[in-house]
């Protein structure tokens, strides 16, 4: 993917994402089942000061090297896409709300203690997870829900939240 005249290699565009999981959520409704799927929304916090006080190449291998350790994750029916400045997509499938807050931890982790760059710098970042469920409809409120779980951890940072975890559905 090449952007601003540098490149992050991440092996998807958005639009393959979201043809995917609408594949999936299409299919899921014809069965009446809901699809083990999970988008994890990554925000790398803090990107700009990265930016500001090292340089844009420092904050460009720091995006390079997060989709390095995003894609190590991945399974061979997973996606990874760029989904903005400093923010990667994920959609994980065959997988348990469970198993997606595994891989946010470990996410956070390895990004937590790798040493980022040339400079060898320390980054957090922050995750929303949406799984599906009832409530979403379509890739793009699926989506939403993974966009409003990132503002909720971005509050914090250094961490994930899930948007609507199961016991808050009969709140609803």
């Amino acid at each position: 993917m090449e952007e601003a005249g540098w490149s992050v290699n991440c092996p998807h565009r958005i639009e393959d994402v979201l043809e995917v999981l609408n594949k999936e959520i299409s299919g899921s409704k014809n069965k009446r089942t809901l699809p083990p799927i999970a988008l994890l929304l990554v925000d790398i916090d803090n990107l700009e000061r990265v930016n500001r006080w090292y340089g844009r190449n420092t904050g460009n291998e720091v995006l390079s090297e997060t989709a390095g350790l995003l894609r190590r994750i991945l399974g061979p029916d997973d996606f990874l896409a760029r989904f903005g400045g400093d923010e990667f997509l994920l959609l994980f499938r065959r997988i348990t709300l469970k198993d997606a807050k595994e891989k946010a931890s470990k996410i956070i982790e390895s990004l937590k203690n790798h040493d980022f760059a040339s400079d060898r710098l320390k980054i957090s970042a922050s995750i929303g997870i949406a799984h599906y469920f009832s409530f979403a409809f379509s890739s793009d409120e699926l989506l939403g829900c993974a966009v409003e779980a990132l503002a909720l951890a971005q509050k914090e940072g250094g961490t994930f939240k899930v948007f609507m975890e199961e016991e808050e559905w009969n709140e609803v």
